[in-house]
């Protein structure tokens, strides 16, 4: 479970209400890690790559 194009774990939410609004997390064991307080993904949450351009759903980095 990484990034489909850099292969990286390192991934952020944006605020569906303020799109400044950012949550980061990383990839561990398969689960994703909020530096900040948990947010809930849902298999159509749009999530967005910290290393490269990618950002797509999160049932693409994690399909179960």
């Amino acid at each position: 479970m990484k990034c489909p194009v850099c292969g990286s774990t390192k991934f952020f939410l944006k605020d569906p209400a303020d799109e400044y609004e950012t949550y980061e997390f990383n990839l561990e064991n398969g689960q994703p890690v909020f530096l900040g307080e948990p947010q809930e993904l849902q298999r159509d949450t749009e999530s967005f790559c910290q290393r490269c351009s990618w950002h797509g759903h999160w049932e693409e980095i994690c399909p179960r």
